[in-house]
């Protein structure tokens, strides 16, 4: 079934076992408006020798800190065959794509009971993304998720981020249920590919659960560029020398 929806994604849940190439990036997604890519995995770093070292996972975009996945009692995701995203359900159809993974394997944390990641991918009108992480655990823990772009942000109010690109743009509606939750935003500094540094976009849970639910819409939404310049430095890579820059109010 053909479709007008110009708003598209990329999924991965795999296992962590290629040593010279493998990134800790279990559950991770890219989301990509017409012909940009708006929130992002930050891909491979420029290589030296620590890549292929035993400090390759110092990396912040090839652990899973750079990556748009949860962190988990404050631990991030580990490598090696067993872990890895279980798929515990598969749906597809012309309109609606659904995906739940168990990505609990990724984290050595001895009190996780579950972490569950669904994507619900639908091309009904402009399209949009779902991404709803459910965690449990045997006693009070951290927890919280992330998203990762090169673009700009824009922190609508508490529970509604803008995210822009060059031409195209993202609305992100958070909904959190067990704690009330921040945003912490952070250039990631590490020698990468890209024009500008990626942004960690963390969204942290504010104090310890035993129970939780992180749950963000992601819908395109109209590009409202300030002015031309905002354009111009995107795509020239002005943007990324502080972090400031990158924020719109």
């Amino acid at each position: 079934k053909k479709s007008a929806c110009q708003f598209g994604v990329a999924i991965q849940g795999k296992h962590s076992r290629e040593f010279d190439h493998n990134h800790s990036d279990i559950g991770s997604y890219v989301v990509a408006v017409g012909k940009e890519s708006i929130l992002i995995d930050p891909g491979s770093e420029v290589y030296t020798a620590r890549t292929f070292s035993s400090n390759r996972y110092d990396s912040k975009v090839i652990n899973s800190y750079g990556h748009p996945v949860p962190m988990v009692a404050g631990r991030l995701q580990r490598g090696g065959k067993n872990s890895g995203g279980r798929i515990v359900k598969a749906e597809f159809s012309d309109d609606i794509d659904t995906l739940i993974l168990d990505i609990s394997s990724a984290y050595d944390v001895p009190e996780l009971k579950k972490l569950e990641r669904t994507f619900i991918y639908s091309r009904e009108g402009n399209g949009s993304l779902t991404i709803k992480d459910e965690v449990a655990f045997t006693s009070p823990q951290s927890f919280g998720t992330a998203l990762i772009t090169l673009g700009q942000f824009e922190e609508l109010d508490l529970n509604n981020l803008a995210v822009y690109g060059i031409e195209e743009a993202v609305h992100v509606d958070i909904n959190v249920t067990g704690s009330g939750f921040d945003i912490h935003a952070e250039e990631i500094h590490e020698d990468v590919r890209t024009k500008t540094l990626p942004i960690r976009l963390g969204i942290n849970l504010t104090q310890p659960v035993t129970t939780a639910t992180i749950t963000m819409r992601i819908t395109p939404m109209q590009q409202n560029l300030d002015s031309e310049l905002s354009s111009s430095q995107l795509s020239t890579g002005i943007l990324g020398s502080d972090l400031e820059s990158r924020i719109r109010r």
